[in-house]
């Protein structure tokens, strides 16, 4: 038998690899087009109930899905603090110290400090400050303490204002859920984060809401059923 030279080993044949048809590049298209650009983000305290005659305390935030950082996070969204209007919003509309809500046109401070700040200033001026001392702030956190069916309620009418483009999760926290507007800063925001990846959330994904939708069930049901589960 002859002997191989030193260095040489039998090339393998590569394996071929399979090729994607137009229904496989279809179908990764319409996965594509499902990821949810918004999170609808619920989190319970240890206090939470399952009956639907209780009230549960939780904190509800909204999340731009992988936008913090160049698709390294998810990035904070807010609501406007205008009763009349109480819509969402992106953190990209903010200013220095201030926002403009794009649904009201109404102008908004960011938080208590840059508030004050403003206020202090026009007064020094001898100006009016009654209009800026009445002018609220940008809501980043909701906190209720809802019924399964009115919290359901509101999570439907929230997922409408988001254009239909939403996941809906839930969390459980063993802590108390409090949030002090005073202290939004980087501490608060790790906190969050904190309590956002201590358990293994419940999702209602986009993809199964369009679903349910499609095939007749009521929204407001499934995430009540989803809630009391």
């Amino acid at each position: 038998m002859p002997v191989k030279p030193l260095g040489m080993t039998e090339r393998l044949s590569p394996r071929a690899k399979p090729k994607l048809t137009v229904d496989d590049l279809q179908a990764v298209k319409d996965e594509q087009a499902l990821k949810a650009k918004y999170k609808i983000e619920v989190i319970f305290s240890r206090h939470r109930s399952s009956l639907a005659y209780k009230p549960s305390p939780c904190m509800i935030l909204i999340w731009e899905s992988g936008k913090r950082f160049h698709g390294g996070g998810d990035q904070k969204m807010y609501w406007c603090g205008y009763n009349d209007c109480g819509k969402p919003m992106s953190s990209d509309n903010f200013a220095y110290m201030h926002v403009v809500c794009p649904h009201c046109q109404k102008e908004l401070f960011l938080d208590p400090d840059a508030k004050k700040s403003h206020v202090d200033a026009v007064h020094q001026q001898r100006g009016d400050t009654s209009k800026f001392k009445n002018m609220p702030l940008v809501v980043g956190e909701r906190m209720a303490n809802l019924t399964p069916p009115k919290l359901a309620e509101l999570l439907e009418k929230l997922w409408h204002q988001l254009d239909g483009d939403a996941d809906i999760y839930l969390k459980y926290s063993p802590y108390e859920i409090r949030y002090d507007p005073k202290e939004e800063s980087t501490k608060t925001m790790d906190n969050l984060d904190k309590v956002r990846i201590q358990r293994q959330p419940l999702i209602y994904t986009l993809k199964n809401i369009l679903k349910d939708i499609g095939t007749g069930a009521g929204l407001r049901n499934r995430i009540q059923a989803m809630i009391t589960s």
